[in-house]
C-alpha cells in the first residue's frame, strides 16, 4: 500500500483534481493480486467492481483537508459483499456499532426497498499512501426490480466536499449537493491513448483502474448533512434522475 507513486498512476495526463480518482484506484488490488485483500473484504468479481465505483464517488467529493501530520489526498474504502444486516438494524444497534443513529427508511415512495446493510471501512491517505485517518460508515442497499441504489451514512466524514459538487436543492434549511460523471474503468495494464488523454482533459471521462475489460459507467452522487450525520446516495447506470434522488433525500430528511 505504501510503495505506490500517485503521480505516476497515469503518466503524461493533465494534473487535475479528478486524477485523484485514477491515482487512488490504481492501488486497489486487481483479481490476480488481491489475495490478502480478498480475504479481508471477501470480494467477488461483481462486488469488487461495485466497490470500485463506490470508491470513485468517495474520492470525487474529497477536498484536501489537514489531518494529523499531513493532508488527506485520497480515500480508500473496503467492505464485504456479504451483508452485515439483512434486516433494517435498530437505532440502538447502529448507535452501539457506529456511535450514531441515522434516519432510516424501509421503502421509498418510488418503490426502492431495503435489501441489505454493509459496514464500510475508510482510510484517508496522504500523497504517499500513508494512513492519516480512519472511519467507518454504514451502507444501505435499496432495490427496485433489477435496479439498486446505495444510501451511505457516516458520523465522521474524511475530507470535505470539492468544488465538483454543486448545490442543487435546499430543503428544510439543508443543502443537497450533486455530482454526475462518466467513469471509464480499464484493466491494470491498460495504456492510455491520445484520445483517452483528451477525454480526461476535457472531463468527458474520469479514468480508473480495476476492471477486466474497458467499461463505462454513469455515476450519480447526492449528499447532505443533517444533525451531524452525513448522508449520500450513489446511483450507477441508474434510470433515476437528479430530481428523483432529491425527492428520495427529502423522504430521508422528513423522517421523525
Amino acid at each position: 500500500m505504501n510503495n505506490f507513486n500517485f503521480k505516476n498512476a497515469f503518466p503524461d495526463t493533465p494534473q487535475r483534481f479528478k486524477n485523484r480518482v485514477s491515482m487512488t484506484l490504481n492501488n486497489l488490488p486487481d483479481k490476480e493480486e488481491n489475495g490478502e485483500m480478498e480475504n479481508k473484504i471477501k470480494t467477488s468479481k461483481v462486488s469488487f467492481r461495485k466497490k470500485i465505483v463506490v470508491t470513485i464517488a468517495t474520492v470525487m467529493v474529497l477536498g484536501t483537508t489537514t489531518l494529523a501530520a499531513g493532508k488527506v489526498f485520497s480515500i480508500l474504502s473496503s467492505s464485504s459483499n456479504i451483508p452485515t444486516y439483512t434486516k433494517m438494524p435498530t437505532q440502538e444497534v447502529m448507535n452501539n456499532e457506529f456511535g450514531f443513529a441515522p434516519k432510516t427508511i424501509e421503502k421509498f415512495e418510488n418503490g426502492y426497498e431495503f435489501k441489505s446493510g454493509h459496514i464500510v471501512n475508510n482510510e484517508g491517505l496522504d500523497e504517499k499512501g500513508n494512513t492519516l485517518s480512519k472511519s467507518k460508515n454504514l451502507d444501505f442497499v435499496y432495490k427496485n426490480g433489477k435496479e439498486d441504489i446505495t444510501l451511505s451514512m457516516e458520523g465522521k466524514m474524511i475530507g470535505e466536499n470539492s468544488e465538483d459538487m454543486k448545490v442543487v436543492d435546499t430543503y428544510n434549511g439543508l443543502e443537497l449537493s450533486y455530482l454526475s460523471y462518466a467513469n471509464k474503468c480499464v484493466p491494470p495494464d491498460y495504456k492510455m491513448t491520445e484520445q483517452d488523454k483528451k477525454d480526461e482533459a476535457s472531463g468527458k471521462y474520469v479514468f480508473s483502474i480495476g476492471s477486466a475489460k474497458v467499461e463505462v459507467d454513469t455515476v450519480q452522487f447526492l449528499s447532505w448533512e443533517q444533525d451531524g450525520i452525513y448522508y449520500s446516495f450513489l446511483a450507477t447506470n441508474s434510470k433515476l434522475t437528479k430530481d428523483d434522488l432529491v425527492k428520495m433525500a427529502h423522504e430521508v430528511i422528513d423522517v421523525k
